[in-house]
């Protein structure tokens, strides 16, 4: 065991790392970026509320776009799978709200991660900040606009009468961490990989809609058929939004942990993946902005 002596070295040597780290201009190692965006943080803070007011400051009615649009998206889908299809779900409206909207935050980062580096290039060519920030600041917005879309689910739910439950409350919050994770790798590869490839964003529109219809938004995972199930449980999404539902139907949704598990694993390799190819693509990319 360390005595107190030798943890005091050992912590003043990893803040010396730490400084050592933050201070070179951008590049170098995993941990040496992760040091210049925490050196950065103010950047990040201003890039996010430069969307933000772009997005809510221009607009007459703001933040009422934001609760509008997936309110009228979530009426149209009930409207047909409720009384035109009858799936015959129990509170269907809340059911769909509670994965729709997750789904909405994911499609909005990988839509808008197509644009993450190119919206950005005049920045990035004269100011030198480490460019995973733009992509960060770019989740780290999107993220927020889910939040401020959560209370259609709270007034949705109140008039169903239900309620949360505390037992599983914080099941949302690691759909939250888990989604967020996937959403930061993804855009991190395809921030860089749409900058040297343009036609890859048309083909993510068409990927992001097939996507959609093989995740549980509109119907119950358990509706899949048996045969096509393992398959189908290999996409996070399944994970995620499950985690979202038993928030609110904790009676009458079994958690299937194997699935959790593969959204854990699938969003953690999306991240260390979307990064490394984005550190791989970094020269070509700057060449290209």
């Amino acid at each position: 065991m360390l005595n107190v002596g030798e943890s005091a070295g050992l912590v003043e040597r990893l803040r010396y790392w730490w400084e050592q780290e933050s201070r070179r201009p951008t590049g170098g190692s995993p941990a040496a970026r992760v040091a210049q965006i925490y050196r950065r943080r103010d950047m990040l803070r201003t890039l996010v509320a430069r969307d933000l007011k772009k997005k809510y400051s221009t607009s007459y009615l703001g933040y009422i776009w934001t609760l509008l649009e997936p309110s009228l998206l979530i009426a149209v889908y009930w409207a047909i799978f409720a009384h035109v299809v009858r799936l015959g779900v129990h509170h269907y409206v809340l059911f769909l709200a509670v994965g729709v909207l997750p789904f909405n935050w994911f499609r909005a980062c990988v839509n808008g991660g197509t644009d993450a580096l190119t919206g950005n290039a005049k920045l990035i060519s004269s100011i030198n900040l480490p460019r995973e920030i733009y992509p960060l600041a770019l989740v780290v917005v999107k993220t927020i606009e889910f939040l401020l879309t959560v209370p259609i689910i709270i007034f949705v739910a109140i008039l169903y009468g239900k309620a949360p439950s505390l037992s599983h409350l914080p099941l949302f919050f690691l759909a939250l961490i888990i989604e967020f994770t996937l959403c930061l790798g993804l855009v991190l590869l395809f921030s860089a990989w749409t900058t040297l490839f343009n036609d890859l964003e048309r083909a993510l529109t068409s990927f992001l809609r097939l996507w959609f219809y093989l995740s549980p938004v509109l119907y119950p995972t358990g509706r899949v058929p048996g045969v096509g199930r393992q398959l189908y449980e290999l996409n996070p999404m399944v994970g995620i939004i499950e985690l979202q539902r038993s928030v609110w139907f904790a009676h009458n949704t079994t958690l299937p942990w194997h699935v959790l598990l593969v959204s854990f694993v699938g969003a953690g390799l999306a991240f260390v993946g979307g990064w490394a190819a984005f550190i791989k693509l970094e020269p070509a990319v700057l060449k290209e902005l």
